[in-house]
C-alpha cells in the first residue's frame, strides 16, 4: 500500500469521526423559584341589616264637616266661620250667555248717548228705590283686567248697607275688599262710570230694576274694563230684636 493511499484513508476517518461527534449540549438557565402567593385574609361578612318597625301615623282628628275654626279678618267684628246652608243660592250661577246680549251698549263719546245713559241710570234707580226691599241677599261678581274676575259671592244686605259676605263654598269673606257692594253701590259705580268711561254697556232687571250686568271700559285705554253682574235677589225679613221682660 503506498504512502498517498495511506494517507487519503487517514484523512477518511478523522472526518468520519468528526461526523459522528456530537455538539456539546447548553446548559439550561437556572429556574427562579417564585416568591410564595400570600393569603388574603377571610372577608367578613356585614351583618344582617335589621328592618326598622314600621311607623305608626296617628290618626287625623276628625272635625264636623260644617265648621271651620275661627279666623279673624281686617274687618272689625267679622268672625269668619264657614256656613253650608248658604251654599244652596250659587246654584242660580249657570254659565252666562254671550256678554254681547246684555242690555244696551252707550258710546259715550258721543254726547247724545252719554245723556241717554245718564236719563237711564236716573229712571231705573228711582224705580230700585221704590220697590228694593230694606234687607235681602243676591249673587254678585265684579270683575276687571287687574286684578281679574273674581269668583261669585252671596251678599247680605241690611238697611242699605252690606252685612255679610260668602263665597261659593259658605266661607265668610271680608266686607273691606273692592268687590263686596250692595245693590246702591252698583249705582253709585254705574254713574261714576257715565261721567268718566268712554263705553258703557248694561242690563236691567225687569221687576226690581237693578243692574245685572255692567260692563265699562276707558275711552283711550284699550284695557281698562270692569264687569259687574248681580242675580238672584232675595228679600229678607227683619230680624227680631230679643224682647226684655220689666217686672
Amino acid at each position: 500500500m503506498s504512502r498517498a493511499f495511506r494517507i487519503v484513508l487517514a484523512a477518511l476517518g478523522a472526518i468520519a469521526v468528526a461526523c459522528h461527534q456530537q455538539p456539546p449540549v447548553q446548559k439550561q438557565p437556572p429556574v427562579r423559584k417564585q416568591p410564595p402567593v400570600q393569603k388574603q385574609p377571610p372577608v367578613q361578612k356585614e351583618p344582617p341589616v335589621q328592618k326598622q318597625p314600621p311607623v305608626q301615623t296617628q290618626a287625623p282628628v276628625e272635625r264636623p264637616p260644617d265648621v271651620r275654626p275661627d279666623v279673624k279678618k281686617d274687618t272689625p267684628g267679622l268672625v269668619v266661620i264657614r256656613d253650608p246652608s248658604v251654599v244652596v243660592f250659587f246654584r242660580d250661577t249657570v254659565p252666562n250667555v254671550l256678554s254681547s246680549a246684555r242690555g244696551r251698549a252707550f258710546d259715550l263719546q258721543k254726547t247724545e248717548e252719554r245723556q241717554d245713559l245718564r236719563t237711564a241710570i236716573r229712571r231705573e234707580r228711582e224705580r230700585w228705590r221704590s220697590r228694593k226691599p230694606a234687607n235681602y241677599r243676591f249673587l254678585l261678581r265684579v270683575g276687571c283686567f287687574c286684578p281679574g274676575t273674581r269668583g261669585w259671592l252671596l251678599m247680605e244686605v241690611r238697611s242699605g248697607e252690606p252685612l255679610r259676605a260668602w263665597d261659593r263654598t259658605g266661607q265668610s269673606v271680608p266686607l273691606t275688599d273692592w268687590n263686596t257692594l250692595s245693590i246702591d253701590g252698583l249705582f253709585a259705580n254705574l254713574e261714576h262710570a257715565a261721567e268718566k268711561d268712554g263705553h258703557v254697556q248694561i242690563a236691567f232687571d225687569r221687576r226690581l230694576h237693578f243692574p245685572t250686568y255692567i260692563r265699562t271700559s276707558a275711552a283711550r285705554v284699550p284695557d281698562a274694563w270692569s264687569i259687574s253682574e248681580a242675580r238672584a235677589l232675595t228679600p229678607l225679613r227683619a230680624r227680631r230684636l230679643p224682647v226684655t221682660k220689666t217686672r
